[in-house]
């Protein structure tokens, strides 16, 4: 594809579809102003499982690579390019393309050990120019990175690279985080094609810079088309007779969207259409989330759940224009208590709902699903908070219990087994609710001989994990002394997880090579989570040093030290009621860490066992 064309000066421009492959085969630049990379894990996440799905509902078991010429392809958006002498600058598009090359990365280091995996992969990430590695989208300051991880190398953010830089290593490693599992060794070849041949861009590229940011401009402020939510609205209000009937219903639509609307999802995805996918999903769909088929309910909800109640609506009971009133009630009613979650987070409300604080620091966007479910429309307000915090606590134990084990939290992961969980609990009591939950409907692994070792992938997940254990042991052990618990992650100093150990081999010879020492070093009972300058001032300092500054910080870490254990009656209490296996150490060995791992354990298996009266299970 050659988008340098000779315009003779005129300002023109052009469009056309391309595929991915086009897309990458040629090499771009973007603008110093333009540079910052700033997708989260969430915008990542929805990208892999958007496209896994859609790869998944083309491929069926035995498929070659010839056989993906009749998939059907995917489209990914508008990108916007200057070409200007030779050189592409990206206007609008490079989030996405920086993305998507980090995909490749991963592909390319994860699965090219795979027979017949396509070569040319690595033509779309970067080329090689004389021995230097120029990467198709090239930003100088991420360079080193890019190679680092184009190599399978670990990359550590300095202190001179700019914020893209570490979100990029942490897009990276969040991918092994969100990757749809369905996907390996069998059939990622198929995909590889499919993402080559059958992602599809529209392109559109023009030979003036200001023309371009025009365009931009225009493609983004002048959008017309009715909205999902829109055209649900058009046809509810449609089937209701005209008159304050329908002026009421159609306050409270709008009334509801609105408020929805002023809901940040951190993502791509808007919170009015997020909503609707959630709150069909959970209480009107059948079937199973799992479904291949593109009928299900699961899936048309997903792509036009406004078409989908039309074809439902005798199924919905909508046949009287006062069951279209009834229906937009209930959706006011359900987008409020959306709204109210949305709202738990963003005060970051840990004192009263710990646990819904917890689940969104696991960045796990499908905790309102199963809550809506079970929440019926005539709950009053207690009910509805008591449903909540059964069904948070809930899923933060199957969440810690899953990152202990390894096993991922993502999405793609999830979504099938929380749907499932949503039609037992649809409309529910709380005794109902609490029998589903003792029966342990979401998979999780047995944990009772094994302990997490911390690395580039689970970091953030582990830091909520060592959070939250630290949470549950402050407030049982509140006294007249300590009165108050603070869940870390809400302090506003940066925290990070802390080694017991610090990083030298040589000090440790009960071990026999310097990859045993990091293992252990890395175990979850050699961390904690203490403030970032903390680790900055004794990073480098012996236990024995470290265990004395320890006292001044939070009370897990207060817990190897032996003044913690005078003059506590809160924390000696707990110990008392709980028998939990704490203790102070002088010196901390290996032996040391697997008791505060077998420590960590309890303290969670504690938690769950122990439930206040509305929780049974």
């Amino acid at each position: 594809m050659d988008s340098d064309r000779n315009f003779n000066g005129d300002k023109i421009v052009d469009s056309d579809a391309f595929s991915l492959q086009a897309i990458f085969s040629d090499k771009y630049e973007v603008d110093f102003f333009q540079r910052e990379y700033v997708w989260q894990y969430k915008q990542l996440e929805d990208l892999i499982n958007d496209l896994s799905n859609e790869f998944l509902r083309n491929y069926e078991a035995g498929d070659t690579p010839e056989d993906v010429r009749r998939y059907d392809p995917y489209y990914m958006g508008e990108i916007v390019v200057s070409s200007i002498n030779g050189k592409n600058s990206v206007i609008d598009g490079q989030q996405r393309i920086t993305t998507l090359t980090l995909l490749l990365i991963y592909l390319k280091n994860h699965f090219g050990h795979v027979p017949q995996f396509p070569g040319d992969l690595n033509s779309l990430i970067y080329k090689d120019s004389y021995g230097t590695e120029s990467f198709n989208l090239d930003v100088p300051e991420r360079r080193e990175c890019m190679t680092a991880l184009n190599n399978g190398k670990d990359y550590t953010a300095k202190d001179t690279d700019p914020s893209s830089v570490q979100n990029l290593i942490d897009r990276y490693n969040d991918i092994e985080e969100c990757w749809n599992k369905k996907i390996d060794d069998s059939n990622v070849v198929e995909f590889v094609y499919w993402l080559e041949n059958k992602v599809m861009f529209s392109k559109v590229w023009t030979n003036s810079d200001e023309f371009a940011y025009v365009i931009f401009e225009t493609m983004n402020d002048r959008g017309l088309s009715l909205t999902p939510v829109e055209m649900l609205r058009s046809y509810l209000l449609a089937n209701i007779n005209a008159g304050d009937a329908r002026n009421n219903a159609m306050k409270k639509y709008d009334s509801a969207v609105k408020k929805l609307k002023e809901i940040n999802l951190g993502s791509k995805s808007k919170a009015e259409l997020e909503f609707f996918k959630v709150y069909f999903r959970g209480h009107f769909a059948s079937g199973s989330m799992a479904a291949k088929s593109g009928d299900s309910d699961f899936a048309r909800i997903g792509k036009e759940f406004h078409r989908w109640v039309q074809d439902k609506n005798r199924d919905l009971g909508l046949l009287s224009p006062i069951d279209y009133c009834d229906f937009i009630d209930k959706i006011y009613f359900y987008a409020n208590v959306y709204s109210k979650l949305f709202k738990i987070i963003e005060k970051r409300d840990s004192e009263k709902y710990l646990y819904v604080i917890v689940n969104d620091d696991y960045s796990f966007t499908l905790q309102p699903a199963p809550i809506l479910a079970a929440i019926k429309f005539d709950d009053d307000e207690a009910t509805i908070e008591k449903k909540i915090k059964i069904i948070s606590k809930y899923l933060t134990k199957v969440l810690s219990w899953r990152v202990w084990g390894h096993w991922q939290i993502s999405q793609s992961s999830m979504e099938a087994p929380i749907y499932d969980l949503c039609s037992k609990i649809r409309d529910a009591d709380i005794d109902i609710i609490n029998e589903v939950l003792l029966e342990n409907p979401l998979p999780m692994p047995d944990i009772d001989t094994s302990a997490p070792t911390l690395n580039h992938q689970n970091r953030p997940k582990l830091k909520v994990l060592l959070s939250t254990i630290t949470e549950i042991v402050a407030r049982n052990s509140a006294d007249e002394r300590y009165p108050k618990s603070e869940y870390i992650l809400n302090d506003k100093e940066p925290t990070e997880v802390e080694h017991i150990w610090c990083n030298h081999f040589d000090r440790h010879p009960e071990f026999d090579n310097e990859q045993s020492f990091s293992d252990m070093r890395n175990n979850i009972g050699a961390l904690l989570v203490l403030p970032k300058s903390f680790n900055a001032s004794y990073n480098d300092s012996d236990y024995e040093d470290k265990v004395q500054q320890y006292f001044n910080q939070n009370i897990l870490a207060k817990t190897l030290n032996p003044l913690m254990y005078n003059n506590h009656p809160g924390f000696s209490r707990f110990i008392e009621k709980t028998g939990l296996p704490f203790r102070s150490y002088e010196h901390f060995d290996k032996n040391s860490i697997l008791e505060r791992a077998n420590l960590y354990r309890s303290i969670l298996q504690w938690n769950w066992n122990t439930n206040n009266e509305e929780e049974k299970w």
